[in-house]
């Protein structure tokens, strides 16, 4: 057996050791479907030879996968794929499993784009009707650190996930708040469509700008057809690009 595993995909959440790299290969193989639904994994053994890695390490990562909604064990069947109505969409890695640059899925973009229009204007108005002064403060605090962070793609993606969840968090709505670590998933799988187009995270900077100042004002339509105009403006965009 070789000392270390074969080279796995990127992911965005697991880490580097072996059962990370396990996790990987192995979801990206799922989600392509090498692996197709309702059809059980190969056994344990075949497994742990194909990955260049022990038994042991093949047990846990089929566990990881478990747990993001991509497998389960059944009696007599083994380990088997579950359908793609089981997994867990709101999962950073299956997120970046699927949402990979060079075969995305265009219409799981369709769906996050609208499930976007629906959650973030309404949390934008009633984040402008009940953030606090510290909301505020944040909302501007992140605004300003996406400003900074142009040109930087590690310090641009978190400065917006930082923007949007401030947004969430100022409504002041629990279940939108609850939201904010989907919505975290969502917007870090994103940037790795948008990041293909230089001009796509400046060019939006003052459409957050509006947001940012309609929620500090207090006005809530205003923030709420501002964050409108954020999501048009990406909507644009991944459509031009994707046929979606």
């Amino acid at each position: 057996m070789a000392s270390a595993p074969v080279d796995a995909p990127s992911s965005s959440n697991l880490g580097k050791g072996k059962i990370a790299q396990a996790v990987a290969i192995l979801g990206e193989r799922i989600v392509t479907g090498d692996y197709p639904a309702d059809r059980p994994l190969p056994v344990e053994a075949d497994l742990a030879n194909a990955l260049n890695v022990g038994r042991s390490v093949v047990r846990e990562a089929v566990k990881v996968l478990a747990s993001k909604g991509l497998v389960s064990a059944r009696p007599r069947l083994g380990t088997v794929i579950l359908p793609r109505n089981q997994w867990n969409l709101f999962d950073r890695d299956v997120l970046h499993w699927l949402l990979r640059p060079q075969e995305v899925d265009p219409a799981l973009v369709r769906d996050i784009l609208v499930a976007r229009r629906i959650i973030e204007p309404e949390a934008a108005m009633l984040a402008a009707s009940n953030a606090s002064e510290a909301d505020k403060a944040e909302i501007r605090a992140a605004y300003e650190a996406m400003v900074a962070s142009v040109g930087d793609p590690a310090a641009s993606v978190r400065a917006d996930i930082r923007f949007h969840t401030a947004v969430l968090i100022a409504s002041h709505n629990a279940i939108l708040t609850a939201f904010s670590p989907a919505l975290s998933a969502i917007l870090s799988a994103f940037f790795e469509i948008s990041i293909q187009n230089a001009e796509v995270f400046p060019n939006n900077l003052p459409a957050h700008g509006r947001v940012s100042d309609q929620i500090i004002a207090g006005d809530p339509e205003a923030a709420r057809e501002a964050m409108l105009g954020v999501l048009r403006f990406t909507e644009d965009d991944i459509s031009q690009r994707l046929g979606c």
